[in-house]
């Protein structure tokens, strides 16, 4: 018998690079092709290991675990320990329902019953074989809410992709571009000045400041130290007061910008009628998006529509 190796190795590695890449889709990850290509790579590897000594160490289910998780490793990276779980779990859930279905699709236009078939019939006895029963009795509640886990996990991410948008801020004649989410839950404003406040993540804008003015940042009450802030600074920060649950006269240090631009599907807003309050972590479990975006600010933002 011939044995096209070489296509069946093509083939696994399309089918591990279409569920990486598919995974990626649905949770909104920032693809990069040759990190999804690499993964299939490093997935499709399994088909050569019965020409391999030891074959049998390839087929434990501990090596199988141990290649998706280096696949999605490679594809997607490892932030934090939550972002490469939903990745995980996205991963093998796709890998099943897609598998499934191709092995349902199978059967449905192929398997024939055929009563004196020897083979069929050894198979039934009373209900069927025990041990697929036993499966299916404790696999099923344990696929079950591991779907249901993953499928919220996946509408908590579409949610929140609906209301991400690009933002642009300008500060001293320096630009950054930042990814942003609308929050109706932000209603952060200046009881001075009645600007809304816009917050921002320290962690891709710490370049458009001197170390005076992180210090502020970390610590509001630095401004009533001996910490003289470079002139340029002097009337561009603010001091905010907020509260949260649990804790009130709190203080968050902020900046009036130059300018910031807003680009919501096909319209752009632009308006520097609002405050940037910088704080030293990060926004999103998994790098979403880098700023909040007080809903307000739209609303009072001049736009036009790009065609």
């Amino acid at each position: 018998m011939t044995l096209y190796l070489d296509i069946i190795w093509l083939l696994n590695f399309l089918f591990d690079s279409m569920l990486l890449s598919l995974t990626g889709v649905i949770l909104k990850r920032k693809i990069r092709k040759r990190k999804i290509f690499f993964g299939g790579l490093i997935g499709s590897i399994i088909v050569f290991a019965p020409f391999i000594t030891n074959a049998a160490l390839f087929f434990s289910p501990l090596f199988k675990i141990a290649i998706s998780v280096l696949m999605v490793w490679i594809a997607f990276g490892f932030k934090r320990m939550r972002f490469f779980f939903t990745n995980l779990s996205a991963f093998y859930l796709l890998t099943f329902a897609i598998g499934g279905a191709l092995i349902g699709l199978h059967y449905l236009f192929s398997f024939q019953y055929n009563a004196a078939n020897a083979l069929f019939l050894t198979n039934i006895r009373g209900f069927g074989d025990p041990i697929s029963w036993l499966f299916v009795i404790i696999g099923f509640p344990i696929l079950y809410f591991f779907s249901k886990d993953t499928f919220d996990k996946w509408e908590t991410v579409k949610i929140e992709y609906e209301n991400l948008v690009d933002v642009e801020i300008s500060i001293n004649n320096q630009t950054k571009q930042l990814r942003g989410l609308v929050d109706s839950g932000n209603q952060l404003y200046d009881p001075l000045t009645k600007k809304p406040v816009l917050i921002v993540s320290l962690r891709k804008t710490a370049g458009f400041f001197p170390k005076e003015v992180l210090a502020v940042f970390e610590d509001v009450h630095q401004l009533l130290k001996e910490n003289e802030l470079p002139s340029e600074w002097m009337n561009k920060i603010s001091i905010i007061p907020y509260r949260v649950v649990g804790k009130d006269n709190l203080l968050l240090a902020a900046v009036k910008p130059d300018k910031v631009v807003i680009r919501v599907d096909k319209k752009i807003y632009q308006t520097n009628r609002l405050l940037l309050a910088f704080i030293n972590q990060t926004l999103s479990a998994d790098d979403r998006f880098d700023c909040i975006i007080h809903p307000k600010i739209l609303a009072q933002s001049h736009h036009e529509q790009v065609s």
